[in-house]
């Protein structure tokens, strides 16, 4: 080959790497919606949209559980004020002689049971339970024979609760 040749030559290939070089391959072509050119600001929209909708969804369970809980302690705590009469009821059927006085004080003291369970709440703490310190406060203790230890041998005050929630602990005796 001739000196001229084989410039040319090398001239050609240089222009073909070059060409080769400027032309973007396939890997490095950018992901272009084809057609829509909104498509990117679309999907940016409708992320935004799943993304308020959970925490919309989030927000409705949370408040939810906010409800059932202030529920819970409304009736709590208007509970608390209605059991000392209960508890002045329970004594007065518990000492009275038998007569039309004490059968009209049972009959309102059921109605007043009956209002409590309606709300939800229930009256626990019998004699013979076992004890729990997370519904019952021990403020005696006996050394009685025959009965298994930590079993309430005598209750004071019952206690009251929702399923939620202890409104008042039942006071009681535990045999030790």
């Amino acid at each position: 080959m001739s000196k001229e040749k084989k410039k040319k030559t090398e001239q050609v290939e240089a222009e073909v790497e070059v060409t080769a070089e400027a032309e973007p391959t396939v890997e490095e072509t950018p992901a272009e919606p084809a057609g829509n050119p909104f498509e990117k600001e679309l999907e940016a929209e409708r992320n935004k949209f799943f993304h308020l909708y959970a925490d919309f969804e989030n927000f409705k369970k949370r408040t939810k559980t906010e409800k059932e809980g202030l529920y819970s302690k409304a009736v709590g705590d208007a509970c608390l004020e209605f059991l000392p009469a209960i508890d002045n009821l329970e004594r007065a059927v518990a000492f009275a002689e038998d007569s039309s006085l004490k059968t009209g004080v049972e009959m309102v003291l059921s109605q007043m049971l009956k209002a409590l369970e309606n709300l939800g709440v229930t009256q626990y703490g019998e004699k013979g339970d076992k004890f729990d310190p997370n519904f019952h406060e021990a403020v005696m203790n006996s050394d009685e024979e025959g009965v298994e230890p930590e079993t309430i041998t005598d209750v004071f005050q019952k206690g009251y609760k929702t399923e939620t929630r202890v409104i008042r602990h039942a006071l009681v005796k535990v045999a030790n």
